[in-house]
């Protein structure tokens, strides 16, 4: 329909027939800010310059290192690695490879509680990485449409015809 047409029927000047109506009331319910999209970290890997991992651990993620299981093998090439849950720390003693935090899905839903316990939000732990000099090597989103404002065919199109700005290396 048109931007007029709408016009009319929001000043009452037009009636819209039945279906129309419908349609309309189904578009708006879209946008019901009781039903919101949202967005969830789902995949976090953040490296430190600095073989301190005491410090990262107490100071920046701001849990106790004594709850933690410590292991004598790594990935990536880091040679040992802290775990709590699902919330993986590494480290070597090769100083340009630092001290490396990995959450994947479920490590990012442990972590969202203790940020609760402690008050803060991921912005404030974000911004406490960034600060102590970490490099934000990835992080992804999970969002979730709950209104379906997005098309995900069209999205798959849009991603099949590479109409989209990112960062790749491959």
């Amino acid at each position: 329909i048109t931007r007029e047409y709408l016009n009319k029927i929001e000043s009452g000047k037009m009636k819209p027939s039945k279906e129309l109506l419908e349609t309309l009331h189904k578009e708006l319910a879209r946008f019901n800010p009781e039903a919101p999209l949202t967005m969830l970290f789902d995949y976090v890997k953040i490296r430190f310059p600095t073989l301190d991992i005491q410090h990262i651990i107490k100071d920046i993620l701001k849990l106790n290192i004594n709850y933690m299981l410590h292991e004598d093998y790594g990935h990536y090439s880091y040679t040992e690695h802290y775990s709590l849950g699902d919330i993986f720390i590494y480290t070597s003693a090769d100083e340009e490879k630092g001290v490396l935090l990995e959450l994947k899905g479920r490590g990012c839903r442990q972590f969202e509680s203790y940020l609760l316990a402690q008050e803060r939000s991921w912005y404030d732990f974000l911004m406490d990485a960034l600060i102590d000099g970490g490099v934000m090597k990835r992080i992804d989103l999970a969002i979730n449409d709950h209104t379906g404002i997005l098309d995900i065919p069209e999205l798959a199109e849009k991603c099949r015809k590479r109409e989209y700005i990112g960062k790749s290396r491959s």
